[in-house]
């Protein structure tokens, strides 16, 4: 799909930057602005995983294999973040440490850092940012990598390939129970302890993966010709005028309308609007590097800023990252690809 045609790059883009703007609330010990009962980062995440679900379903569809298939998914996610780690420990943190160099490559948490690499979110570097108002955390966006990349593994086991028309399919099954324990355990009863497996919490994993099968359905069964702009804008009309009080209703609300309003809006080619693609794919690289230079700056100010300033003097620094890592790192990763699935298709070819 050619996003000079659409746009998805200016929602995804958008997406990134509410991120920031919703992350720089908690930083400074303040409770974030919400929309039905999610926080503008929350949300934001789950506009990526719409969308993602949408595009990703699309990808493995048309994919001849799994392994070529595969290979542009780790080609999309890996390289930027390896980078982004080796960067964190070699620059960031000597710079930022109170510990002298020695003591600070020595600590067990520096190396350990670097699991972040293969997706297991760790979020202490030594004792850098311990004098922030937030403490707890280098790069907190890091969380939904490894569900991100969960799903793709899931879509291409639950979106059977069609041949000779419709096949069946354990999509809508999946979807169904997805969004189903998640009204439950997310927004019901929610557990005093919540479970962590490779160290993510799969309660905050629970909150996103429905909308990334969502996303995947609109794709799978080519429902975006169903899709309608001023549609979405009368159903956003609607949440915005009858918002329920029950959490349940609320996220209920939320799975019928924000997929359709964010597709909508995302398939359309809006004037201007589509064009923000010509400077690259940055919304990756701002999620990536958005937290971490949020903790930069109230770490060098001291944690005197408001969240709004610290949001506004945020996102341009992250588009600068972003805008060098997608022209450095992302893009030239992306043209070894074809040559990938080629090698598959060869491998599959001789199997």
């Amino acid at each position: 799909m050619d996003n000079r045609s659409n746009n998805f790059d200016c929602v995804r883009l958008f997406a990134a930057l509410a991120v920031i703007y919703g992350h720089a609330f908690p930083l400074a010990l303040m409770a974030s602005p919400s929309l039905l009962g999610n926080s503008i980062q929350a949300f934001a995440v789950k506009i990526f995983f719409t969308i993602s679900g949408f595009l990703i379903c699309k990808s493995w569809m048309n994919s001849s294999n799994f392994g070529g298939y595969l290979a542009k998914r780790v080609l999309r996610i890996f390289p930027a973040l390896i980078v982004l780690s080796v960067v964190t420990i070699l620059l960031i943190g000597p710079f930022l440490t109170n510990l002298s160099l020695m003591d600070y490559f020595s600590n067990s948490t520096t190396l350990n850092y670097l699991q972040n690499i293969r997706l297991y979110p760790v979020y202490n570097l030594v004792d850098l940012f311990s004098s922030n108002a937030y403490p707890s955390a280098v790069n907190g966006s890091l969380w939904s990598l490894p569900v991100e990349f969960f799903m793709y593994l899931f879509i291409a086991v639950i979106a059977l390939k069609k041949a000779n028309g419709n096949s069946p399919s354990l999509l809508w099954a999946a979807t169904l129970i997805a969004c189903t324990s998640s009204l439950y355990f997310v927004h019901y009863s929610q557990p005093a302890v919540h479970p962590v497996f490779y160290g993510t919490d799969l309660i905050s994993a629970l909150d996103v993966m429905p909308y990334f099968l969502i996303g995947a359905l609109y794709s799978y069964y080519s429902l975006e010709r169903f899709l309608n702009s001023q549609v979405a804008i009368f159903g956003i009309g609607f949440v915005a005028l009858f918002q329920p009080t029950s959490a349940i209703l609320q996220e209920t609300f939320l799975y019928i309308v924000a997929p359709y309003a964010i597709l909508s809006f995302a398939v359309t080619q809006t004037p201007v609007l589509h064009r923000i693609g010509r400077f690259g794919d940055l919304s990756y690289g701002i999620y990536l590097y958005g937290f971490l230079i949020q903790q930069i700056i109230n770490s060098v100010t001291g944690n005197s800023l408001t969240p709004f300033q610290n949001a506004i003097m945020s996102m341009p620094i992250a588009a600068l990252c972003a805008y060098i890592s997608w022209h450095a790192i992302e893009k030239p990763a992306l043209k070894y690809k074809v040559g990938l699935n080629l090698f598959f298709s060869r491998g599959k070819q001789h199997g």
